[in-house]
């Protein structure tokens, strides 16, 4: 059976409105191995422009998915200076192979440092579902057994429904409910524990609904704790795309006359309703995150004119 191209794989990635960020930036590292493999080194500058040109179209395919913006980034970091097209391409492979296991490491030490923060909370509520805080709840089960998760369906995906279940089979006390119990039961919470596919200056992007929640636990003044490894974290003059993705309105409800169904995926939650960001390199408040997402390095060419993002960009 023929292989299926790497093209197949970044339209595919393109049309993707389902998966989690963990999954979306290992398919993207998959697609690159495989351009690259495929690719014919000639004249350095020329190959140069092939990668950049190759890294916009996957950053365009997900342009909210920080990981696959600093996994192009930090690929072109890794091979701009070297002075052949071939060591270039081998450079690259050798680069994308050693992401995963570096991916892997970061996950850990930010598990163990989770474990840490998280075990002083018995009733930890959550929502939707990231590998980064499934792996930190399960972490904490391991050391705590007077613990207990509350979650969410989180419709119309249900990957709060695998979250339970996941969890659940581990050992670690679950309640489920729909959606809009969570805001009920915010009074019972210890903790409001959340993922981030993205963490940029202008706040964090995850699931609709995230930005609501975080302002009624401020409200309660309960602890609103981002789980993230920093691969997530987007430099400073990224310019997040100005409408998010949505899913088709028929996972809602079918047709009907002068019913306009509306099915955003994703929002924007301001940073100022977030406690603290927990990723591998410790903690950080809301300035020092600021302070840090300024300081992250842009491989020159990688955003648009006019602070616009790479999808925007012709190549």
């Amino acid at each position: 059976m023929a292989r299926r191209g790497w093209q197949a794989d970044l339209n595919e990635l393109r049309r993707d409105t389902r998966s989690g960020s963990a999954d979306l930036e290992l398919r993207a590292t998959g697609i690159l191995q495989g351009a690259v493999g495929d690719s014919v080194p000639a004249e350095p500058d020329a190959y140069r422009r092939m990668l950049m040109n190759l890294g916009r179209q996957i950053i365009a395919a997900q342009p909210t998915m920080a990981g696959i913006f600093r996994l192009v980034s930090d690929l072109l970091w890794a091979v701009g200076d070297l002075s052949t097209a071939e060591a270039m391409r081998l450079g690259a492979l050798t680069y994308l192979d050693g992401r995963y296991q570096a991916s892997q490491a970061d996950l850990e030490a930010l598990t163990g440092k989770a474990r840490q923060w998280l075990g002083r909370y018995p009733v930890i509520m959550t929502y939707s579902r990231s590998e980064d805080v499934r792996e930190a709840l399960l972490a904490v089960n391991e050391r705590r057994r007077q613990f207990e998760v509350l979650c969410s369906e989180a419709r119309p995906g249900l990957e709060g429904q695998v979250l339970a279940y996941e969890l659940g089979a581990a050992g670690v006390r679950v309640t489920l409910g729909v959606d809009m119990a969570l805001f009920g039961w915010l009074p019972q919470a210890s903790a409001l524990v959340i993922g981030a596919d993205s963490i940029a200056m202008a706040g964090v992007v995850n699931k609709i609904g995230t930005a609501a929640l975080l302002r009624a636990a401020a409200e309660r003044d309960i602890p609103r704790i981002v789980l993230s490894t920093s691969n997530r974290f987007l430099p400073g003059d990224y310019a997040l795309p100005p409408e998010f993705r949505a899913g088709e309105p028929e996972e809602i409800m079918p047709p009907a006359r002068s019913v306009v169904v509306r099915n955003p995926y994703y929002e924007l939650a301001p940073l100022e309703l977030v406690s603290f960001v927990l990723s591998e390199e410790g903690r950080l408040d809301v300035p020092a995150l600021r302070a840090r997402l300024a300081n992250l390095r842009v491989y020159p060419g990688l955003i648009g004119r006019e602070g616009r993002g790479p999808g925007s960009v012709s190549t």
